[in-house]
């Protein structure tokens, strides 16, 4: 199977899904990344599962977010480098992108089903720094591409190397109320916060018209005071007219090409994508623990074709019956041990 034929029959699959179809497109896509990535082949050798000796999807070894540290990881040379913030623990990871037209391939699949709510060319306004700013982000890569092929022409950037443009988003927020037309604000946690605290100190108090959608991604790292999503929450409908029934929560990292979403509609569960599973597992035994009980959440992503497609991450939380999930927090040093003997199967020479 070449990285042609299955990029083609991904893109069908992204398509036109299949339950009966995942399972085989994901033995054959780990089966190219034994035979492409060093790391990848060593740790089937370890774990006992080299490509022709599983039958099922949940057999492929799992590739710790910590091993994109220290390994590389990619199918081809790849055209894209995304690198994670840094925030929790020392270095960065490194998520080497070989395909980023399938990248964006499942943005389009994904975003606008989940974000736009029947919104046709909304002006946007960011609050997510500009690839330039931060050419390495792959959320900077995802909301550049949404801005570029859902936005309008009036859609602006209100975020810099210094922090939020307040002028930017003041006119932007001040002509979209006076339009009346429904539109959209893409902002991680920590710049919304930071924005909604720039209008509260000015008194500025705007109501963006029924119909407009808050696009809300990440953690408040790095703050010195905690900020509760009630508080956000309330404080977003205070100052841009904007109630909980408008935001859509963002589950992404820069190890995954995929993203989940979460909304009013699905009880604050987020939703997956057709070619995406998840996993919720013991921390030390990595077994798959019953509906509804925490674990740390693992990923099948079929999106990683060019890199790992079978990621453990660093979160925890509980999977649903029909697979949607809840997300409850970061897991503890102790909890991760396990992810650090993998990763040391990786690096094997």
């Amino acid at each position: 199977m070449t990285v042609e034929s299955l990029l083609t029959r991904l893109a069908s699959y992204v398509d036109k899904p299949s339950e009966a179809a995942f399972g085989p497109l994901a033995l054959e896509v780990y089966s190219l990344q034994c035979a492409s990535i060093p790391a990848i082949a060593r740790l089937a050798e370890s774990s006992g599962a080299r490509p022709e000796s599983i039958d099922d999807w949940r057999q492929i070894p799992l590739v710790p977010t910590l091993a994109f540290k220290s390994q590389s990881l990619h199918v081809q040379e790849p055209l894209e480098t995304f690198r994670s913030s840094g925030t929790r623990g020392v270095g960065r990871s490194t998520h080497y992108h070989p395909f980023p037209d399938l990248y964006r391939t499942l943005i389009d699949r994904s975003f606008p089903r989940e974000c736009l709510s029947g919104l046709v060319e909304p002006s946007m306004l960011s609050l997510v720094p500009r690839r330039t700013d931060q050419p390495d982000s792959s959320l900077s890569f995802m909301v550049e591409h949404v801005v570029k092929q859902f936005g309008s022409d009036d859609s602006d950037y209100a975020i810099g190397p210094r922090g939020i443009k307040l002028p930017i988003a003041r006119s932007w927020l001040g002509a979209r109320q006076r339009e009346g037309a429904p539109c959209l604000v893409l902002a991680t946690s920590l710049a919304l916060d930071q924005l909604l605290d720039a209008l509260e100190k000015r008194y500025l108090h705007f109501r963006l018209p029924p119909g407009s959608v808050l696009f809300e991604t990440g953690g408040l790292k790095g703050r010195e005071r905690e900020v509760s999503r009630d508080r956000l929450q309330a404080r977003t409908t205070e100052y841009l007219g904007l109630g909980p029934e408008s935001i859509v929560w963002e589950y992404g990292m820069t190890e995954l090409s995929s993203q989940a979403y979460a909304s009013q509609r699905s009880q604050w569960r987020y939703r997956l994508p057709s070619w995406v599973r998840v996993r919720a597992l013991h921390p030390e035994t990595l077994v798959d623990q019953p509906a509804g009980a925490s674990g740390l959440l693992a990923f099948l992503d079929l999106g990683n074709l060019g890199s790992a497609i079978h990621v453990l991450t660093e979160d925890v939380g509980r999977v649903a019956e029909d697979g949607s999930f809840w997300l409850e927090g970061r897991a503890t040093d102790a909890e991760l041990r396990g992810c650090s003997l993998t990763v040391e199967e990786l690096a094997l020479t």
